[in-house]
């Protein structure tokens, strides 16, 4: 059955550039935008900004390590409050991230709209111009020279028609694990710069009669606190397009870490006082769709360290692949290497840039680059490169700029 609708939707303004999505990319993307003084939107779905970091409580903040720009601020002002350290002496805390962030998004002036999901894409042609979204308030549609899709999924790109590639040849069930983080609180204080708990939570699950579903489990604790994140749900075989399958992930992700607090507290004498806190509020997704763009980021790119001159960011971190084969991480180097600004921008599009694991790349690649201090800086750039082509009127692919992308 299909309904059809006949929608009026107000128009709520016109903007120099829209921003989808406030996750490291999008953050990155909306403060260099603002900072360039561009009138900028950025929406939401959630009611903070920073994405995986934040609502996802994901830590540590991998590949930060001598960049430049806002993930160097992020990491300064941090340290200034004492909040970044812990594990690996890169972990922070989330509740300070949110407020930097929103401090940044402030100074620069740009609108920001929480709890506002995207709808779809305003596409003449081959040229995107707008999106339609809804909140509390309604319907609306806002139109822009330029919209950034920063979802991590590539929703807006998708809506508009660009093609993507996904998984194995479109098999979603080759596609990485799903993890749904949680916090605990009472950590001991011996695992204050956290640990390795596979032996430990491997026992425990042994003595509650269960398998352990991940290998490579850590307890991640928050800087200067009794609380921290655990990475060790692991969800296999869903589909990262699908509402159903992405429902029926955060379900076994509960059930895993309820069994793991559960074994561990009960089983484990270390363990005696631990507390569950709660959930994240998101699904961390590794792997969904990769838009094709100008340009496509290959293993032998990665693994060869190549250099472009349209540059957006430096990647060091690893290939990092979270298997179902072996329930743990099959990881390999890289050679630093840069995205190119090409690899942002869907291929015969106009008016459109993605940022951040949804951009165009091979699935090696895409296991390299999808960590949160890449995401940052390769939105932030690319929101210079955009502001640029607005200035200078020009097609954003004409655009070079020699980016300082270390510190």
């Amino acid at each position: 059955m299909v309904i059809n609708e006949t929608l009026s939707t107000p128009v709520i303004g016109e903007y120099d550039a829209i921003v989808v999505g406030a996750g490291p990319a999008g953050c990155g993307a909306a403060i260099a935008l603002g900072r360039s003084g561009m009138k900028t939107l950025l929406i939401e779905k959630h009611n903070c900004l920073g994405g995986a970091w934040t609502t996802g409580f994901m830590n540590p903040f991998f590949d930060h390590e001598n960049k430049s720009g806002v993930v160097h601020e992020l990491v300064s002002d941090l340290k200034a409050v004492d909040q970044f350290g812990g594990f690996r002496n890169i972990s922070f805390n989330y509740e300070f991230m949110k407020y930097f962030l929103e401090q940044k998004m402030a100074d620069a002036h740009v609108e920001v709209l929480y709890n506002t999901t995207f709808s779809r894409t305003l596409v003449e042609g081959n040229r995107v111009y707008g999106i339609v979204a809804e909140n509390i308030g309604g319907r609306f549609a806002a139109v822009a020279k330029m919209v950034v899709d920063c979802t991590g999924d590539g929703n807006v790109a998708a809506s508009a028609g660009c093609p993507f590639e996904l998984g194995v040849d479109g098999d979603y069930k080759e596609c990485q694990a799903m993890t749904l983080m949680f916090l605990v609180g009472n950590i001991p204080e011996k695992y204050k710069d956290g640990m390795m708990i596979y032996e430990k939570l491997n026992a425990a699950y042994q003595k509650g009669g269960k398998t352990i579903p991940f290998v490579l489990p850590v307890m991640i604790p928050v800087p200067n606190s009794h609380f921290g994140v655990v990475q060790f749900t692991h969800m296999y075989e869903y589909n990262p397009l699908s509402a159903k399958d992405i429902t029926a992930a955060i379900v076994e992700g509960r059930s895993q870490l309820i069994d793991a607090f559960t074994f561990l507290k009960k089983y484990d004498e270390e363990f005696s006082e631990l507390e569950l806190i709660s959930s994240a509020g998101m699904l961390g997704v590794r792997e969904s769709r990769r838009i094709i763009g100008e340009y496509r980021l290959s293993l032998d790119d990665i693994l060869s360290g190549a250099k472009f001159d349209d540059a957006v960011a430096i990647v060091t971190f690893n290939v990092d692949f979270h298997t179902k084969s072996n329930k743990g991480q099959h990881c390999y180097d890289v050679q630093p290497y840069n995205v190119p600004m090409r690899a942002l921008i869907p291929k015969g599009y106009e008016g459109i840039v993605v940022a951040g694991r949804c951009i165009s790349g091979s699935r090696e690649a895409m296991a390299s680059y999808r960590v949160t201090g890449d995401c940052a800086q390769m939105g932030e750039n690319a929101g210079y490169y955009i502001a640029q082509a607005l200035k200078q009127n020009k097609n954003i692919r004409d655009i070079r700029l020699d980016l300082q992308l270390t510190v």
